[in-house]
């Protein structure tokens, strides 16, 4: 009968303990690990925004940066998908944008912004520019396509908060140590 016996008090309550210093050592390193996972998705991501421009500027011999009405005018910028991030430096424009990444970076399905290109062999570079990682828009400064200043693809990263200026060299000169964006320079 010693067999049937089960457990004592005293046991169960070491093998919780075990199991709740266990839990309290990993927990963290999982949730460090997915946010790690979502920082490296959002920089392919932009890779792979700054490779559809790229090719997009190979084929259509132009930047992606004019209106599709008269082609004469530019965009300020240019995002994906998503929510507005917040702007604290002020000048990213986020809210003005006449087109989006995926009907640009789309053109053959976009008869107006063909006319500008004039490049009926362009093809489609993007199918579709989701959000960041964090539901926010990436987006490209694509007014400076037209002068010598830096061209990002950015995220805001996880605060959502664009801590770059729109003209500066390097990531988060707004925001400092405290700045989180993720970008890859066009130009």
């Amino acid at each position: 009968m010693r067999g049937n016996r089960g457990f004592t008090l005293i046991e169960v309550i070491v093998v919780a303990a075990i199991i709740a210093i266990l839990a309290g050592i990993l927990v963290p390193m999982i949730f460090n690990q997915i946010d790690e996972a979502k920082k490296t998705r959002a920089m392919g991501e932009c890779k792979s925004i700054s490779t559809a421009i790229l090719m997009f500027r190979k084929d259509a011999s132009k930047w992606p940066l004019f209106f599709p009405d008269d082609c004469a005018n530019t965009y300020l910028t240019l995002a994906s998908d998503g929510s507005d991030p917040v702007n604290v430096s002020g000048d990213w424009k986020i809210s003005q944008n006449e087109n989006t990444l995926t009907a640009m970076l789309n053109l053959p399905v976009i008869d107006p912004l063909i006319a500008c290109y004039n490049n009926k062999t362009a093809l489609n570079y993007m199918p579709q520019a989701p959000p960041d990682p964090w539901g926010n828009k990436y987006i490209v400064n694509v007014v400076n396509f037209a002068n010598s200043n830096p061209v990002w693809v950015l995220s805001a990263g996880p605060n959502g908060v664009v801590d770059t200026s729109v003209n500066s060299s390097s990531l988060n000169d707004v925001g400092g140590a405290n700045g989180d964006d993720i970008g890859v320079r066009i130009k």
